[in-house]
């Protein structure tokens, strides 16, 4: 992929607003607020208990359907039926991730296996290490389909721009021909023009 039609100040923007506010900075607040003295037994353990039962889960099925819509935007734009059919296949697998997460996101909210001996804040440990897997797994993915469409995108509006500039150039280049062979008669131009 080629840097020059990757924004990538829009890009960081982008993340920061799609990716780190929705996932790290809840988490971040949490963190910060077990630190000090005064707000840390009121906050003890909240980071691993608002992830403990698999809730990251939420946040990957969110990504999930936004990186189909940004596939499905892609896949519109794109004329190699073979990268067209690659990403139908990410498109699809970013179904099943929305239905593997919901899934998981039920089996981590049952009641129904007792806390892990390492910590009590996370009843299953494998729900809780397949959330943080799956909503890595999203993040990427996200990133990576909206960063391709980004740059698709821009280089069909410069393939545009530079369409419009030669045609722009032609009818000037034929103005300035027909205006060369009529003196006197420019009238003729102007109706070559209509």
């Amino acid at each position: 992929m080629s840097s020059q039609y990757v924004d990538w100040w829009a890009l960081a923007a982008w993340c920061g607003i799609n990716i780190v506010i929705p996932v790290v900075a809840p988490l971040l607040v949490l963190w910060l607020f077990s630190k000090p003295s005064t707000t840390s037994i009121m906050a003890g353990h909240n980071v691993l208990k608002s992830i403990g039962k698999g809730e990251l889960f939420w946040a990957a099925m969110a990504m999930a359907a936004a990186t189909c819509y940004e596939l499905y935007s892609l896949q519109k734009i794109l004329l190699d039926p073979n990268a067209q059919g690659l990403v139908w296949a990410a498109f699809w697998i970013h179904q099943f991730v929305i239905l593997f997460s919901v899934i998981f996101v039920g089996v981590g909210s049952l009641n129904t296996s007792a806390a892990s001996a390492a910590n009590p804040h996370v009843p299953d440990p494998m729900v809780f290490r397949a959330s943080i897997a799956t909503l890595i797994f999203t993040v990427v993915t996200y990133m990576v389909s909206h960063t391709v469409l980004m740059e698709r995108e821009a280089r069909i509006r410069e393939q545009a721009q530079s369409a419009t500039k030669r045609e722009r150039q032609a009818i000037i280049d034929g103005i300035r021909a027909c205006l060369g062979q009529n003196r006197g008669k420019e009238i003729r131009c102007m109706e070559g023009l209509k």
